[in-house]
């Protein structure tokens, strides 16, 4: 619903496109570093489920509604919505993973960094190709969160590493799509900080499945 509301609006720019990708800059490196912040203010934290289902997930998704606003300011508060609450969930995993498997957290956030410049890029670059992907995509994604929701109920799936590669590739080439898609809507600072949700998703995604390869390779 996200990016069907962000990415199928309409209007007239009210900033430069250079001006328009520069806040986006800024509001996904704000966001990867107030849940750096967070994650480690929250390495020891060990919520119930019913905290960690607020946080987790009620937030966010209040965060993802208040995004439809039409507002800047408000988008901006539900972007916070999203990162900060996906930092204190993070935290605890990220540190047991540091623990386990030293320097892999740094490790696996540069190799996130340079994939996510490389599939912008080609999302500026190449639009017809992200053009003609949009329905595979998603069908793709679908298929893995099948897969995801099966893993839990059948432990071995997950032991499967080629679906995080997969998954890996499903995201990655998600953040061409959307980066694609972003150049085409109007160029507005509520439309920015809105695309920075779906592409901030599309990031941290990558990064998890990124961190479970690491893992995965070093056992």
């Amino acid at each position: 619903m996200l990016k069907a509301d962000v990415f199928d609006r309409s209007g007239s720019d009210t900033m430069s496109r250079n001006a328009f990708y520069f806040v986006m800059g800024c509001v996904l490196s704000w966001g990867f570093v107030a849940t750096y912040i967070v994650s480690e203010l929250t390495a020891n934290w060990r919520p119930g489920i019913l905290m960690f289902l607020l946080v987790g997930l009620g937030l966010p998704l209040l965060g993802i509604l208040l995004s439809t606003s039409g507002s800047a300011l408000v988008s901006f508060l539900g972007y916070n919505l999203v990162v900060i609450p996906f930092g204190a969930i993070l935290g605890p995993a990220l540190a047991q993973y540091q623990v386990m498997y030293p320097g892999i957290v740094s490790e696996a956030a540069t190799l996130t960094a340079a994939v996510t410049g490389v599939m912008a890029l080609s999302g500026l670059m190449f639009p017809n190709f992200y053009r003609s992907i949009g329905g595979a995509l998603f069908g793709a994604l679908t298929a893995l969160l099948v897969v995801s929701i099966l893993s839990l109920f059948i432990p071995a799936l997950a032991k499967f590493t080629v679906i995080h590669y997969i998954a890996a590739g499903i995201f990655a080439l998600y953040i061409g799509y959307d980066m694609h898609r972003a150049s085409e809507i109007p160029a507005t600072l509520d439309n920015a900080v809105d695309v920075c949700i779906s592409l901030y998703l599309d990031i941290i995604n990558l990064f998890l499945r990124i961190l479970e390869i690491l893992a995965k390779s070093k056992e």
